[in-house]
């Protein structure tokens, strides 16, 4: 029990990674991460914490330099200081999964990254949880990563970025890597990645700040993953897989599953591999949703999906989040019972990554 009366599962953190886990990628493949290595810096000169050093507003300018995102004891002790039990770490999303569309790049580095947030997570396993990246440029190989991250490593399920570059995640060639994750029992978790170099924009082309690029891709590129999840037929291939829908707040999920649902209501016949409304799925059981905890409809959001959709998400330590007080925020809100508190917290991200 946390010390405001919770057991608390964070859905959501970041960090994990060992802070020379670059140095491990093969020899052969050094030049391709030196040339990465700048491509990001280019890529996000005008993000919060990489290009971005100065903000008149509330952004936490310096978080990525916390101990605590590359040192495990670090870790434990802001876990400690913000009531957290368990966390579920997730690695950085800048294109790992396609690596300059190279095949063997994206292997090599995706492999490396997680056998280095296995070291990091060993050193306490029962508290430091991590998800595997996974080079979806080839679904057979991501598959096969896939069970060797749960397997060897320990990891308690996967992420992936909203689509994969032309590719929705409905698109037939990735139903190798979610066979493997429902045959596994592992957590599908879609995280961000719209922003990503060499990805295939989805409106984020339209803007020039990171304020608008950041407001829209999230919340926009999980109502894609919502649509492919459900309309497009994979949670009916797959109804033991669990999913969650991360890093995008919550208030746009009952509105979206209203809006599938009337359009599947009027054209049915243009949804041919579902049998009932998408929404159905998604409130199956087995699907989840990350909210921050300030957010103002998160009350409304259980009202309309019930108890057991939302989960609690950190976002440790990113330039916006709430840290050290995210456990404390929702554990004093007045708009939330106790036992959607318990939800949130506990049994919900609980059934999402199999840690009862």
């Amino acid at each position: 029990m946390g010390k405001f009366g919770y057991h608390v599962i964070d859905a959501d953190g970041h960090g994990g990674d060992l802070p020379d886990w670059q140095s491990r990628i093969p020899a052969a493949f050094q030049p391709n991460w030196q040339q990465r290595r700048e491509r990001i810096k280019s890529h996000f000169a005008n993000l919060i914490g990489v290009g971005v050093k100065q903000t008149k507003g509330t952004a936490k300018v310096n978080s990525l330099e916390r101990a605590g995102m590359t040192d495990p004891k670090s870790r434990l002790e802001d876990m400690d200081l913000e009531g957290i039990d368990q966390t579920v770490m997730f690695p950085g999303g800048a294109g790992e999964e396609w690596a300059g569309l190279d095949r063997d790049f994206a292997i090599a580095l995706c492999r490396t990254l997680n056998d280095a947030r296995a070291e990091f997570t060993s050193f306490a396993p029962s508290r430091l949880k991590s998800v595997a990246k996974l080079p979806m440029i080839d679904p057979e190989a991501a598959a096969a990563e896939l069970r060797r991250a749960v397997k060897e490593l320990g990891m308690v399920g996967m992420v992936s970025p909203q689509h994969v570059r032309d590719r929705n995640l409905d698109h037939p060639s990735f139903d190798v890597v979610w066979a493997e994750a429902e045959r596994l029992g592992v957590a599908v978790c879609i995280h961000g990645g719209g922003q990503a170099i060499d990805q295939v924009p989805i409106g984020v082309d339209r803007f020039k700040t990171r304020l608008e690029t950041h407001a829209f891709t999230h919340p926009v590129g999980q109502m894609l993953a919502v649509m492919s999840f459900s309309v497009g037929g994979i949670l009916h291939r797959f109804p033991k897989l669990r999913v969650a829908f991360l890093e995008a707040n919550v208030g746009w999920l009952p509105f979206w599953l209203d809006r599938l649902d009337e359009h599947w209501e009027l054209t049915p016949e243009q949804a041919p591999i579902i049998d009932r409304k998408p929404s159905e799925y998604i409130l199956s059981g087995n699907c989840f949703v990350g909210c921050d905890p300030d957010e103002r409809t998160i009350p409304a959001v259980v009202a309309a999906c019930g108890e057991g959709v939302v989960v609690y998400a950190s976002d440790y330590c990113h330039w916006d989040c709430a840290f050290p007080d995210t456990v404390k925020i929702i554990a004093e809100r007045d708009d939330l019972s106790k036992s959607a508190k318990e939800g949130i917290f506990h049994s919900n991200p609980a059934r999402l990554y199999g840690l009862h």
